[in-house]
């Protein structure tokens, strides 16, 4: 039983985007009514005067007075709520733009496209991307987030080659380069192309660490948006990690552990993504056979400040490392404890996906649940989703939810201005625009309930694969105590076993354990354990 090496691609992968570039005049429909068209041409003068409400307003109510002006009037609201500022509104009118099949009318929006996808989301717009447009729609500027979209949706399909293809073509200067370095060094790894991978790695690795710098002397300038800029912050660094883990992974893969134990050492330990990286640490100790150095690793998850980790997997490596050893008392009890701490959370997996499973809604707010929740809560089941709840993906949604309320404040707000509107609660452009809102909402509640659904599921299913590794381990455990009754003297295969003892570098000390957990210590503990093996 050894450890498979899998790459996990999470809907976290978030995209940046730059500003785009100014919108152009379409040419209207000839046989539209005079009137209409007076109001989309002073639709078009507000927008180049810089009113922009306004003329999304007229543009909308144009497209109202004569439907054949429908999708030049979507276009000319789409320019105008993104030079607002109000994004999610925009969204549903630069999808409806795509759907209109204008050639005109979508290479005019699709100015727009890395602009809204870093604020709404490239989730929302993939697949109306893939379906509605094509290469050559794009100017250059806005290109890149086509192919990125390409890129995940064929990776997510396992067309690991067709993802790669789509990358290379990607300029380096685009924002998203970052993310997509990330999703071809993932496709290079799957393939086997373990040097490719490790250059786009680093590469990726060194982007993240750019941005992080970036960053932070923004923080030190006291400069700029900063709820937005933290979370750029927390995303860059957890891209940073990420990548470094991506590294990692690939030298286990070649079995090259010296160089993944020294890429592990490098993520920080207080990323979000380092409690996971333990575990995959204490699997390269166990591929060099220093099991001791395997249960030490593990053995920092007993910390306070690890308390919040749910990982069954964890469980599975410390029996795996004491049957290394021979130590089969321990091993049992390891077992043992296995089947008590998760067998009632897997039936509870189980029954909440089964009564559930068409009401997406429910998944989501599950997840906000387990997010708003403290870390460290006693709740087996939110511990376990806090697992893919905390990352950047998640978190995204969460405050998307947020910016959509502070856009209805703000179109109020615009609406309240404009003289001879009714405000009458549902009625012309601001309530068609909170109808707009309320479909954002639904939406990116949708989105997050089939990811906290399908990892829900992507859970119970390595659970149950953790549960067969259990049984195997105390099949194996019982056929060797039987051969030692059978045969009063080990088995070949034990007299072979033991434990390389661990390499202690220039920096590192041994100290006896005194029952204190330290932050600068996690991860570095190792155990003093004989091994059993060959002895009768």
């Amino acid at each position: 039983m050894v450890f498979k090496f899998k790459f996990r691609i999470w809907l976290w992968l978030k995209d940046l985007a730059i500003c785009c570039a100014g919108f152009l005049a379409l040419q209207p429909n000839l046989c539209a009514s005079s009137q209409s068209m007076q109001i989309l041409n002073d639709a078009q003068s507000f927008f180049q005067a810089g009113h922009y409400f306004k003329a999304a307003r007229y543009a909308f109510a144009a497209g109202e007075e004569d439907s054949q002006l429908k999708p030049i009037s979507y276009a000319w609201i789409t320019a105008s709520l993104v030079r607002a500022g109000l994004y999610h509104s925009a969204s549903y009118f630069f999808i409806r733009s795509l759907q209109t099949g204008d050639t005109a009318v979508k290479r005019k929006v699709l100015t727009y496209t890395q602009d809204l996808m870093i604020r709404v989301g490239a989730d929302l717009f993939r697949k109306y991307l893939i379906k509605h447009t094509a290469y050559e729609d794009y100017d250059y500027l806005n290109r890149g987030a086509y192919l990125y979209a390409l890129a995940k949706d064929t990776l997510l399909k396992g067309k690991e080659d067709y993802s790669i293809g789509y990358i290379h073509g990607m300029s380096k200067e685009s924002p998203l380069w970052p993310f997509a370095l990330q999703l071809r060094g993932t496709a290079y790894a799957m393939l086997g192309k373990n040097n490719e991978a490790l250059l786009d790695f680093d590469e990726c690795s060194e982007k993240a660490k750019f941005y992080v710098d970036r960053i932070r002397e923004k923080f030190e300038d006291q400069v700029g948006e900063l709820r937005r800029d933290r979370f750029r912050l927390y995303e860059a660094e957890d891209l940073q990690g990420r990548c470094l883990a991506g590294r990692a992974r690939t030298y286990y893969q070649m079995g090259n552990f010296i160089k993944a134990d020294q890429t592990y050492e490098q993520i920080n330990k207080k990323s979000m993504v380092w409690p996971d990286i333990l575990f995959e640490e204490a699997w390269n100790s166990f591929g060099k056979e220093e099991y001791n150095r395997t249960l030490g690793k593990l053995a920092s998850y007993k910390s306070p400040l690890l308390s919040f980790v749910f990982n069954s997997e964890a469980d599975v490596l410390r029996a795996q490392a004491y049957l290394a050893l021979c130590l089969y008392g321990d091993a049992n009890e390891v077992i043992n404890e296995f089947h008590t701490k998760y067998s009632t959370l897997g039936e509870e997996i189980k029954r909440y996906v089964e009564s559930n499973s068409n009401n997406l809604g429910e998944f989501y707010q599950l997840g906000k649940s387990a997010f708003r929740d403290s870390l460290y809560t006693k709740n087996a089941f939110n511990q376990l989703i806090n697992r893919f709840v905390r990352g950047p993906y998640f978190q995204n949604l969460i405050d998307a939810e947020r910016q959509i309320q502070q856009e209805k404040v703000v179109i109020q707000q615009f609406s309240q201005m404009q003289t001879g509107v009714s405000q009458e609660p549902g009625y012309g452009f601001t309530g068609f625009l909170n109808l707009v809102l309320n479909w954002r909402i639904r939406s990116l509640q949708l989105i997050g309930g089939v990811f906290v659904k399908n990892s829900l599921i992507d859970y119970h299913t390595s659970l149950i694969s953790d549960f067969d590794k259990i049984a195997f381990i105390k099949l194996e455990m019982l056929s060797r105590a039987k051969h030692k009754l059978i045969f009063k003297k080990p088995s070949v295969t034990e007299r072979s076993r033991g434990n390389i003892i661990p390499s202690r570098r220039d920096d590192q000390y041994y100290w006896s354990f005194n029952g204190e957990f330290w932050l600068d210590e996690l991860g570095d503990y190792v155990f003093g354990l004989e091994s059993e093996c060959g002895k009768s």
